[in-house]
């Protein structure tokens, strides 16, 4: 079996065994479903409302959309630790990986795999991998500082900056805008 192959194949086999561990980030409308949930709950607690009221059935599939993501709990909770368990989830929420480390670890890995295959394509694929690293860690780096840059032109009050800066950017290719949007959403 060649180097390549083992080493996807290990990366699938440890992908595939970490489906509680490692999900994809939230979409940006489930982003946006919690954010509408949450202010809804928000208003409804202040207000009140009747059970059978549109706002009382817009929390209802707000939360059942969150659940569908999140997915149910092995155990019903009990709801007198509501507080108690809010802080806990509030806590693991902050503990969550960082999708560019776990990339990079993916990449040691690999790396690491093909040091102990050895031999001349596992040289080149570890040399790849090495070289995909570094190229992920500069555009994360070019994303943030742009972004910096964007921020302060605009509390400067230089808006001839920020259209330059946006008139700059205008040219790039709709899979850059993906790749760029994905890096920003997740930093």
């Amino acid at each position: 079996m060649r180097p390549f192959s083992i080493v996807v194949s290990l990366t699938l086999l440890f992908l595939a065994g970490c489906q509680d561990a490692l999900r994809f980030a939230p979409s940006e409308p489930q982003k946006q479903t919690a954010e509408l949930t949450h202010a809804l709950a928000a208003k409804v607690a202040a207000e009140g409302t009747d059970a059978a009221s549109p706002a009382a059935k817009r929390l209802e599939s707000g939360t059942r959309a969150a659940l569908t993501y999140i997915g149910r709990p092995a155990e019903p909770p009990d709801a007198e630790q509501f507080d108690t368990i809010v802080a806990a989830a509030e806590a693991d929420a902050a503990r969550r990986p960082d999708p560019w480390e776990a990339a990079d670890s993916v990449i040691d890995l690999g790396i690491a795999i093909c040091g102990v295959l050895g031999g001349a394509g596992a040289g080149k694929f570890a040399a790849y991998l090495a070289q995909m690293r570094a190229k992920s860690k500069a555009l994360q780096e070019v994303v943030k500082n742009n972004d910096l840059f964007k921020e302060q032109a605009q509390k400067e009050g230089d808006q001839k900056a920020v259209a330059v800066f946006k008139q700059a950017q205008s040219s790039q290719s709709p899979t850059t805008k993906t790749i760029v949007a994905k890096v920003r959403a997740s930093t």
